[in-house]
């Protein structure tokens, strides 16, 4: 009698939480994506030029007087108005990361810009307001927010309106460090909005 009340119950439940997601997915999941519509690397070295859309976005740390960050511009659609938006990256799995912080993690520090940097060639990087730092654990790993400095984009807020243009720049942390990846739909530095 219990075995032919309590299995089928049994079975049900395990049938449905076998099924569900992990909980790291809820963390990513976004009804849609707004992917960068300019990528610059930026040289830091005094004489350095801006690379406009590379092909692939590289944050680089070397203390020889050439770290590489990547500026990101950002223009909302129409599908975002009266949504929440936050900044994600999540690395592809072809990504190159070279971590030197603890617990084998690299870290990007992460910034706002007083106006985004979409010319070429041009100097300079509008760096504004550092919002925080994200550990990237490896290549096919989405990062995390090791630290938070600013509320914009590191936490789900109202978008902006459509049209808005946005620029954030991704810098290296610590002396060694390199993180090159490929932009692409569902990958890379992404504004997601639900």
């Amino acid at each position: 009698m219990l075995s032919t009340t309590l299995l089928p119950l049994i079975s049900a439940l395990v049938g449905t939480t076998l099924g569900a997601p992990a909980p790291s997915e809820f963390t990513t999941r976004a009804t849609s994506e707004i992917q960068p519509s300019a990528v610059v690397i930026h040289d830091s070295h005094w004489s350095g030029q801006n690379t406009c859309n590379p092909g692939a976005a590289q944050v680089t740390r070397t203390n020889t007087g050439h770290d590489l960050t990547t500026m990101l511009t950002f223009v909302y659609p129409a599908a975002a108005n009266g949504k929440q938006c936050w900044l994600d990256f999540n690395v592809p799995a072809g990504a190159t990361v070279s971590p030197t912080g603890t617990a084998g993690l690299a870290k990007i520090d992460v910034f706002r810009q007083w106006a985004p940097v979409n010319t070429c060639p041009s100097q300079g990087n509008n760096r504004d307001v550092q919002l925080g730092r994200l550990n990237v654990p490896g290549a096919g790993k989405a990062a995390t927010w090791g630290e938070v400095y600013n509320s914009y984009l590191t936490s789900k807020a109202p978008c902006p309106a459509p049209g808005t243009a946005v620029g954030i720049e991704f810098v290296g942390v610590g002396d060694a460090e390199t993180v090159a990846w490929q932009q692409s739909a569902g990958f890379g530095a992404r504004i997601l909005y639900a």
